[in-house]
């Protein structure tokens, strides 16, 4: 939903009746994974997509029927055959259930919920949206809202905490379990060559980007790409234990200074973040090792660290180092490390 979700508040602001088609299953190469959502209003015209092509005129006529006849919320089961998979991009079929349903109800309690959606992506905090038979819910950090049981927002609570939009049975409901986890955050600890590829390549992959260094090295060539808030010239010291690290941070440490780096290095290693990476030689790390472990780190958490940071491709300038470390950053988010 996020990448039409501007679209949706003009209409919602508008009291456009419209209709909203959201996976909630797939099966194989489905063209679009769940969560992806298109939304249709009574003239037909329709923004997003949940096939990248082959079943959308299905969808729009389910939610043509929607709108002008009413009736809840129906799933639509399609098999992508091979031939119409090749003509969205795929090279084999799969199957997808869609979820079509009016866009939230025009009542007091459909505009508290779309109103708490919105606060939660301005402050990145994650939530839930829950679709059931005509009734949506919400949930984040343990406020809830809608007419569930204990255990529809216990299943929720833990969707949010894997970051996994599910379709599944509570109690005998059939129930969508939206999520829209906080935005993934790149943390870069110094402004270096590297840098400024290093946060090209996050910003195309949709993460929010801070930069710390207390030498402020560099952050001239950065104003370009990030707001002076994201650039801090501070120590790690001074700003981290203010910040939040938890799953959703994937940090690097670019500095080839011990000082700094270290200091960071005792922050984050006893933090819950996603990814620690530094950069340096194996010997410069197994000196970076050792420090730690004079410092009363133990083997397990000082394992966490990624050094020489970066996947090996044999990566011989700035350009190509950025991208061996937001490979393997995407490698450690997708669950493949």
């Amino acid at each position: 939903m996020l990448d039409i979700i501007d679209d949706i508040r003009n209409w919602r602001s508008t009291r456009k009746q419209f209709t909203m088609a959201t996976v909630v299953e797939t099966w194989r190469s489905a063209p679009r994974g769940v969560g992806a959502s298109m939304v249709v209003d009574a003239k037909g015209k329709m923004i997003g997509s949940v096939s990248g092509g082959c079943v959308e005129g299905q969808v729009v006529k389910a939610a043509l029927d929607i709108l002008h006849n009413g009736g809840g919320p129906r799933i639509l089961k399609f098999g992508v055959s091979n031939d119409d998979a090749w003509s969205v991009g795929l090279s084999c079929g799969g199957a997808i259930s869609v979820l079509v349903q009016p866009f939230f109800d025009q009542s007091a309690e459909g505009d508290r919920i779309w109103e708490l959606l919105n606060q939660c992506l301005h402050d990145d905090q994650g939530c839930v949206l829950i679709y059931g038979s005509g009734t949506t819910g919400f949930y984040s950090n343990d406020f809830k809202l809608g007419p569930y049981f204990e255990q529809v927002f216990q299943v929720a609570k833990r969707s949010l905490h894997e970051k996994q939009s599910q379709w599944t049975e509570v109690q005998g409901d059939s129930l969508f379990f939206h999520v829209f986890p906080p935005k993934n955050r790149l943390l870069i600890i110094g402004a270096a060559h590297i840098t400024r590829d290093l946060v090209r390549l996050g910003i195309q992959q949709g993460f929010g980007i801070t930069i710390l260094d207390p030498r402020g090295l560099f952050y001239d060539s950065l104003t370009d790409l990030v707001d002076e808030e994201s650039l801090m010239r501070k120590w790690p010291a001074d700003i981290l234990p203010e910040m939040r690290l938890d799953d959703s941070v994937y940090a690097v440490l670019l500095t080839h200074d011990p000082k700094i780096d270290d200091q960071a290095l005792r922050i984050l290693l006893n933090s819950s973040v996603a990814y620690i990476g530094a950069l340096g030689s194996k010997k410069t790390h197994q000196r970076r090792v050792s420090r730690l472990t004079d410092a009363g780190f133990n083997t397990e958490q000082i394992d966490r660290i990624y050094g020489p940071v970066g996947l090996d491709i044999d990566a011989n300038n700035p350009a190509e180092i950025a991208l061996s470390i937001m490979a393997q950053i995407i490698q450690v988010k997708n669950g493949r490390n």
